[in-house]
């Protein structure tokens, strides 16, 4: 059985990170994005990087159409392993992220545009639900029709939107992902992750 690599984005709690970490999870996302539930201050990434340094390679810093300097800035306070772009990114700032930084990079898209995508240097494609023009760029609990899925190019891709303990099964014999990420999916409320749900969903992956 090949192994299901698994990212819990929008983390902010010291122990269930930790306590992601026990059960296996391969990376988490620490979302850098304001306007977001779930977004990490400088005093909340201080206190990350002080718990889980060692861990740094396995964290991900989540971004919506950021400045080069906004990335700089928050890798002098924790050098995250991984950067995603969550937002309109050009192909031009993802070529200047990938030059500075020298990191893995994770890029958002829709389900339609992935199907015909052509973007570089991207080690990732990260295939999320489109929100609304009222929504967050992402975390929105919005699945798509996984039925449709197809990759005759074999890029390498993670499963996003809407996962939960409901669907995940599903998802991922769908789409044949072996790498999914989840936000909502594992909170009661936006921005509040619980341990049994977090639980419940890395075993129904690891079946």
């Amino acid at each position: 059985m090949k192994k299901i690599k698994i990212k819990i984005c929008g983390q902010r709690n010291l122990a269930l990170i930790n306590h992601a970490f026990q059960l296996g999870v391969d990376y988490q996302g620490l979302i850098f994005y304001s306007k977001s539930p779930r977004y990490i201050d400088d005093e909340i990434l201080k206190n990350i990087h002080d718990a889980f340094d060692s861990y740094q390679s396995k964290f991900v810093g989540v971004f919506v159409n950021p400045t080069l300097e906004e990335i700089s800035s928050k890798l002098e306070i924790f050098n995250f392993g991984s950067i995603q772009l969550h937002g309109n990114e050009t192909q031009s700032f993802i070529n200047k992220c990938y030059i500075k930084f020298k990191k893995p990079i994770f890029k958002s898209v829709f389900p339609d545009d992935f199907f015909n995508s052509s973007l570089q240097n991207v080690d990732y494609h990260l295939i999320d639900s489109k929100p609304s023009n009222q929504q967050m760029p992402g975390g929105n609990n919005l699945k798509w029709d996984w039925t449709k899925f197809h990759n005759i190019n074999k890029i390498p891709f993670i499963l996003s939107g809407g996962l939960n303990s409901s669907n995940i099964r599903e998802a991922i014999d769908l789409t044949g992902a072996d790498f999914v990420d989840i936000n909502s999916g594992v909170e009661v409320e936006p921005g509040e992750k619980t341990i049994s749900l977090l639980e419940e969903i890395i075993s129904l992956i690891h079946k």
